[in-house]
């Protein structure tokens, strides 16, 4: 009688068959007729293997005493390489297998893992990151550095002209359509756009430490003596709500946006929007710090153009349409301030819900979680914040057959994650890297559209300078 901690139960050839007792069967590889029963205690499994009469049903002639075979175990294609964990609550896995890490750069080493389960197989592709490594950070880019931008970008366009080493691809986005994420972006520590309120499901990352979870927005401006509330920073929807086609597989688990009727402010960050429901949008330039002086009020504007780098802009709908007419003039000063709740945040990007928390599987009341089995993009967080591991695992294909979100959820919790966000998956899901010796990233998963790499919305990226 052999006990074992959970984790690193070493049986790769399971089949669990779930009762309403506390026990579940688990049958070796055929080579060894042993039935191994397993007892599930609040801290360990305890395996107890007895040898059974399995060999003449299969046509093998039953040894008086058959050889005692070692323990099955998760293997490894090569020996240096790590002992893939077993995440609880996917079908049955027969087999495991591991890559020998790669060193991308100091801090940061990317594998692969296989598994073969009842259902099918599923292939991974890690990349863990030591955000304590002094030349490592983490940001996140934009395609072709807008938050608007209806063609979209590749994973690896966006890393290789920013000179990162590895990265994988972002939020759900507008596809089709404006080309915008859904949640918010801070790069480099300037606000992009504004998070989604009240929504558990991004990854922020402050002075080398990651956390996921709500970071809320506030925002004021002042023109004269007059103050209104500042909604959101380049959110068209918040001044027109039904300007922006949004056809994004996410957006069909969620209500539509209610009508704020609000204000955002425009930043060059934004790009060019072709066309939006009529509102009220005021251009103005600043000099450094000061405030920004208003050069134009364009009353039912139907678009916004792209701003110049020392302009801003201020776009308003229904009451906020009627606020900014009321009290902008050419001439006139205006103070725009806009705050997140969590202070010194370096990089923030948006998700799809809360995978884990507190080191356990989460159900996240402020996401909106894809159904069914896809390929899908996750980030695990260590508690101490200081390791992200992004990772890919494959689906729509028969090398690999995706996963739900629950079994994403199992993944990270089987590799010890304390906590993670699912991001946009699908035929978006890429990961690439710079090898050793090349030049440029390297697509390591294999992405499931037919014309390969998606182009996408935005991703994370890990630079070494």
């Amino acid at each position: 009688m052999t006990e074992f901690d959970g984790p690193d139960l070493p049986v790769v050839w399971q089949r669990i068959t779930r009762s309403s007792g506390r026990s579940a069967i688990l049958t070796a590889s055929s080579a060894y007729p042993w039935e191994i029963c397993v007892r599930v205690r609040p801290r360990s499994v305890l395996i107890v293997a007895v040898a059974t009469a399995l060999a003449a049903p299969i046509g093998i002639a039953a040894a008086a005493e058959p050889p005692t075979p070692a323990p099955p175990t998760a293997t490894a294609a090569d020996p240096s390489a790590p002992v893939p964990p077993i995440p609880q609550g996917w079908p049955a896995v027969s087999s495991a297998s591991a890559t020998k890490p790669v060193e991308i750069t100091p801090g940061v080493t990317e594998y692969s893992e296989t598994y073969i389960t009842a259902d099918g197989p599923e292939h991974t592709q890690v990349l863990q990151v030591d955000l304590s490594r002094g030349k490592v950070r983490v940001d996140t880019v934009e395609s072709h550095d807008h938050v608007i931008d209806p063609p979209n970008e590749l994973t690896t366009s966006m890393g290789n002209r920013t000179g990162a080493v590895a990265g994988i691809n972002g939020d759900f986005f507008a596809i089709h359509a404006s080309g915008a994420p859904l949640g918010g972006v801070v790069r480099d520590g300037v606000l992009l756009k504004t998070p989604r309120p009240h929504f558990a499901g991004q990854v922020a990352i402050a002075n080398r430490r990651a956390s996921v979870g709500e970071v809320d927005f506030t925002g004021k401006l002042t023109i004269g003596k007059e103050s209104a509330t500042l909604e959101s920073v380049n959110t068209v929807e918040d001044a027109a709500p039904d300007g922006l086609a949004i056809t994004s597989d996410l957006l069909k688990k969620s209500k539509p946006p209610a009508a704020i009727n609000g204000i955002t402010e425009i930043t060059p960050d934004l790009g060019a929007v072709a066309a939006i429901p009529a509102g009220t949008l005021v251009i103005a330039h600043r000099n450094g710090a000061s405030p920004a002086v208003i050069d134009q009020v364009i009353p039912d504007a139907t678009s916004v153009p792209a701003l110049g780098p020392d302009q801003v802009g201020l776009l308003g709908g229904g009451a906020g349409a009627g606020w900014l007419t009321e009290h902008a003039t050419p001439g006139a000063r205006v103070s725009i301030s806009a705050d997140l709740s969590s202070k010194g945040i370096d990089t923030l990007i948006g998700g799809a819900t809360v995978l884990v928390q507190n080191g356990a599987v989460f159900n996240d009341p402020t996401g909106a979680p894809p159904s069914g089995r896809n390929p899908e993009t996750m980030v695990g967080v260590s508690k101490d914040g200081r390791q992200l591991t992004m990772v890919v695992i494959d689906g729509r294909q028969t090398t690999s057959i995706g996963v739900t979100p629950q079994e994403a959820s199992e993944y990270l919790v089987a590799h010890g994650m304390d906590a993670g966000v699912l991001l946009d998956g699908g035929g978006s899901s890429t990961l690439a890297a710079q090898l050793p010796g090349t030049t440029g990233l390297t697509i390591l998963n294999h992405p499931s559209d037919a014309a390969g790499e998606r182009p996408v919305a935005n991703g994370l990226f890990v630079y070494d300078h």
